[in-house]
């Protein structure tokens, strides 16, 4: 099989094709693009960066249409592609916000105090080992991706913690951590965007793993 069949997700990172006006758009960039606007407000809020008191006025409706729907929406389109990785990351984080949305404007706000923490610790720990398991993934693509899903999956451990003990310290971790994610998204971004205008790759992707090519039967 050549390389250029391929559909994958390490296959799509060594090799960029030049978008002509009539071939399909690409939604990765879409995806990336509501990951990178939701999580610099959501953990930048975190970090102490932006004030506490606009999260419950802004976190809702970002959170639920550019977060959630915007990463849904990409990741139904890499599952058309046969990239299970990519369509697993947007499609399971577009709904992770959405039900983040809901549960901080509809739900939160009738939970006993006292219980909101453990509510949202309970919330994130799941994916504290979905993010592991994508985070090996990420190992089989590019550099630039597993720095980015490294600082990820802290987020989610620190958020986790936070939720259950409460420190401030784990919200500030969870917190740096998701701006640094949020800041290697947007290379990827860039990378993604510049190469399929320019035709070709244009910023570099730190490839460590290259996908092997299977001889022609």
């Amino acid at each position: 099989m050549n390389l250029r069949h391929r559909s994958g997700p390490a296959e799509q990172a060594v090799s960029v094709k030049r978008m002509e006006p009539t071939a399909q758009a690409q939604l990765g960039p879409l995806g990336l693009t509501g990951f990178i606007v939701v999580t610099t407000i959501a953990t930048g809020i975190d970090a102490g960066v932006f004030p506490e008191k606009l999260a419950a006025s802004v976190l809702p409706v970002v959170g639920f249409f550019i977060g959630g729907l915007a990463q849904l929406l990409a990741g139904l389109f890499q599952a058309q592609r046969g990239d299970t990785w990519h369509a697993t990351v947007f499609g399971g984080f577009g709904l992770f916000w959405m039900a983040k949305a809901l549960m901080l404007q509809w739900v939160l706000p009738g939970v006993d105090p006292s219980l909101r923490g453990d509510a949202m610790g309970l919330f994130t720990l799941p994916w504290v080992f979905v993010v592991f398991v994508l985070w090996l993934g990420s190992f089989r693509i590019h550099l630039a991706l597993l720095t980015t899903f490294s600082c990820v999956l802290v987020v989610f451990v620190a958020m986790t913690c936070h939720g259950f003990t409460g420190a401030v310290g784990w919200n500030r971790l969870a917190g740096w951590a998701g701006l640094a994610a949020a800041l290697g998204a947007l290379y990827l971004l860039a990378g993604q965007v510049l190469a399929s205008t320019w035709g070709r790759p244009v910023l570099p992707m730190g490839r460590f793993l290259a996908p092997e090519e299977s001889p022609e039967h």
